[in-house]
């Protein structure tokens, strides 16, 4: 398992390195104006990141209150594009369901790895068409990507600060491509009630390991939510190798969305 373990954090590593390598070429010649991108390049985008892997595509501004204000696990950028494509990519039901044994830690990894290096495809193929982007990838990213999730209309946010998807529950990991390619396609939005359920829940508040989880999210000045104590969740995350547990016992992994929408 630590060599498995050990394999993903340098595949990790690696795409951190390779998205390292895009921004340094981007800002040789950054994109500063917006450029007009067709129904049809959107379309080939969408196509594009479903054949590698990522399930969940949403579109959204970029919002500048959500950038991290220091560096997160080394993260090197600096400057983002205005507009933002937010990609979600699956995490294998039978792995998740054994948090917080190492499988699921593993999966956690394996996800980073793959989200990563199709983040950085997919930015590599919207800059071959000429179009500026810069990839965030999973982890060590700019910007807080739930709240750009929601913004993006792929889901809801959790109790436990995670996104929650109507496709996969909260059993996803995401990233972000920044980009000049405007007007971003119109998605209309959808009331998945899924917040309104996790204010009644509460059951991964009840079953986190080391108690990380806030019964209320703590509101700051500028609008943003903290939903857990990061010092209490990270040691745990790092010393299980993912932990994952609030996503496991989150009754829309169990359930599934259809199946608990009908009971609220």
């Amino acid at each position: 398992m630590e060599e498995a373990a050990s394999k993903l954090v340098l595949e990790i590593i690696k795409g951190v390195g390779k998205s390292r390598e895009i921004y340094k070429q981007e800002l040789k010649n950054p994109s500063y104006e917006s450029k007009h991108a067709s129904k049809e390049f959107w379309d080939e985008i969408i196509k594009k990141a479903e054949s590698i892997g990522a399930g969940l595509v949403g579109f959204t501004p970029v919002d500048e209150n959500l950038i991290f204000k220091f560096d997160m696990a080394g993260s090197t950028i600096k400057y983002l594009y205005d507009n933002g494509i937010v990609l979600g990519m699956e995490m294998e039901f039978e792995s998740i369901d054994t948090a917080p044994d190492i499988q699921a830690g593993l999966e956690s990894l394996r996800i980073y790895a793959e989200l990563g290096k199709a983040t950085n495809k997919l930015t590599e193929f919207i800059r071959s068409m000429d179009y500026g982007a810069i990839s965030c990838l999973p982890f060590g990213g700019p910007i807080l990507y739930p709240p750009m999730g929601v913004k993006a209309n792929i889901g809801e946010m959790g109790r436990n600060g995670i996104l929650v998807s109507k496709k996969y529950g909260p059993r996803f990991r995401l990233s972000m491509i920044a980009t000049n390619a405007l007007p971003l396609p119109e998605r209309k939005h959808e009331d998945l009630k899924i917040t309104e359920f996790c204010k009644k829940c509460g059951k991964c508040v009840r079953e986190c390991p080391v108690e990380a989880i806030f019964e209320e999210p703590k509101i700051y000045e500028d609008g943003t939510r903290k939903y857990i104590d990061s010092d209490k969740c990270i040691e745990y995350f790092y010393k299980t190798s993912g932990c994952s547990v609030c996503i496991k016992v989150c009754p829309f992994h169990s359930n599934g969305y259809e199946k608990i929408i009908r009971n609220i």
